[in-house]
C-alpha cells in the first residue's frame, strides 16, 4: 500500500515568511488535481444464505481519474465452516483465484485489520478516504452485523465518509438509459449488471457476483458518473442514503399510466 502523494505543492504556491499565495491563472489545474486527492474505496460483499453473514469480501480503491490505489480480495474461512454461501456453486472459482494468487483465504478479524490499514495508509497519505459499494446500505449493514457477530467490535476503527454508487448514478443517468424489466414490470432494472451493460455498451454482460470481480465493474459505473460533473451525494451514516431508487425508472408503459 505504499501511496506517494502526488501533487507537488511547491509547483502552485508561493511561499515567504508571511503568506502562502495562490497562482490564479493555474487555479483550474489545481482544481483538477485536488479533486483527485479523492480516494474512492470500492468495496462489494457476498453472503451466506442463512444469517447473511460476509464470507467474500472485496474492494478496489481507486482516484477519480481510475488510478488504482489498492486492491485485494479474500474470503473469511471461519464463515464458511460455519454457513452455506449464497452463491456456493462459485467455491470452485474461489479455489481457482486462490492458487493463482489471487485470492487469499482468511478470517474475518483478519480481513477487517487489513481494510483498515488500508484506510490509515490512505488518510496518512493525504487523501480523503470516500467507501462507495453499489446498493451500499446493504453492504454497510452486512459488514456491520459480520463484525458485532463475528467479533464484537464495529467493522470501522475510525469515520469515513461514504458514498452509494447507485445512488448517484441514479442521479444523473442518461436519459436515454433502457434496460429489461423488473419482476413487477414497473420498473426498468437498475442492477449493477444491467447499469453496466448499458454503460459499457456491452449487452451480453454478465456479472461475476464475487465481490472483488463486482468492485471491478462499479468502480467503472462510478468513474462514469464522475464523468459527468454532477453534485455527488456524499454522506457521513447509512441512514442518509437515498432509497427507493428503482421509482426513477419507470418502465415506458408505467410511464403511460402515472401520465
Amino acid at each position: 500500500d505504499a501511496l506517494p502523494i502526488s501533487i507537488d505543492f511547491k509547483r502552485f504556491f508561493v511561499v515567504d515568511s508571511v503568506r502562502c499565495t495562490c497562482d490564479k491563472s493555474i487555479s483550474k489545474q489545481m482544481e483538477a488535481l485536488m479533486a483527485q486527492k479523492n480516494a474512492y474505496v470500492v468495496l462489494d460483499t457476498e453472503t451466506s444464505i442463512r444469517d447473511g453473514l460476509v464470507f467474500d469480501f472485496g474492494w478496489t480503491t481507486i482516484t477519480s481519474k481510475g488510478k488504482v490505489l489498492g486492491e485485494c480480495s479474500l474470503n473469511f474461512l471461519d464463515v464458511l465452516c460455519v454457513e452455506k454461501p449464497y452463491y456456493h456453486n462459485k467455491i470452485a472459482r474461489y479455489a481457482r483465484d486462490q492458487r493463482k494468487g489471487a485470492h487469499k483465504v482468511t478470517t474475518f478479524a483478519v480481513g477487517r485489520r487489513l481494510f483498515n490499514m488500508h484506510i490509515s495508509h490512505l488518510k496518512s497519505a493525504g487523501y480523503r478516504v470516500i467507501l462507495c459499494a453499489y446498493n451500499a446500505g446493504f453492504d454497510c449493514r452486512v459488514l456491520s452485523a459480520t463484525s458485532r457477530r463475528l467479533i464484537g467490535l464495529d467493522f470501522l476503527r475510525s469515520k469515513v465518509e461514504l458514498l452509494d454508487i447507485w445512488g448517484n448514478w441514479a442521479m444523473s443517468a442518461p436519459k436515454k438509459y433502457s434496460a429489461p424489466a423488473t419482476a413487477s414490470g414497473k420498473f426498468m432494472s437498475t442492477s449493477a449488471e444491467n447499469v453496466y451493460r448499458f454503460e459499457m455498451n456491452m449487452p451480453e454482460f454478465v456479472e461475476a457476483h464475487t465481490a472483488f470481480a463486482d468492485t471491478k465493474i462499479e468502480a467503472k459505473i462510478l468513474l462514469k458518473t464522475i464523468g459527468r460533473k454532477k453534485r455527488m451525494k456524499i454522506v457521513k451514516s447509512p441512514k442518509d442514503f437515498d432509497s427507493r431508487i428503482w421509482l426513477k425508472f419507470p418502465t415506458k408503459t408505467q410511464s403511460e399510466v402515472v401520465q
